[in-house]
């Protein structure tokens, strides 16, 4: 029997002594994991903090482009008003054209009829190309600033 209890003796010491380096290995896991875990926590907030700042610039840059954007299409609206007065010029000069004298070539008020038509088709052509042309090159160069910061 006293084999036996040796044995258990044993077998028992090898048990603690086990338990004993769990718990001691367990305890310094636990605080390599809770160093890590700070750390992380540390690093998520400074980059929390770098990212919140890049969005404020982004957000911001995005705000001067539309404003930017906006006083260019400010610009192309008073560039209309232009087009309008050389609109009403060629209605006067058709009304004057058409009010001539029946001694005026009858063949000359027609073709400048004709050309005062032209014109104001042609005038307003050129309102809608300048229109699309630069809300184009404004939508460009606004996308082109926010992409080149």
């Amino acid at each position: 029997m006293t084999s036996w209890m040796k044995a258990a003796g044993s077998v028992a010491a090898v048990v603690g002594i086990f338990v004993a380096g769990y718990q001691y290995a367990a305890a310094l896991y636990g605080e390599d994991i809770a160093a890590l875990r700070e750390d992380y926590a540390t690093r998520a907030q400074s980059l929390e903090i770098k990212y919140r700042e890049k969005e404020r610039t982004y957000a911001q840059s995005l705000v001067e482009a539309w404003e930017v954007r906006d006083a260019a299409l400010a610009r192309a609206s008073d560039l209309s008003g232009d087009l309008d007065r050389v609109r009403l010029e060629a209605d006067a000069a058709r009304r004057r054209l058409s009010g001539a004298g029946p001694d005026s070539c009858k063949s000359c008020r027609e073709q400048l009829a004709r050309c005062a038509d032209l014109l104001g088709r042609g005038a307003g052509l050129v309102r809608r190309g300048v229109d699309l042309s630069e809300r184009t090159a404004i939508d460009k160069d606004a996308m082109a600033m926010i992409v080149s910061q």
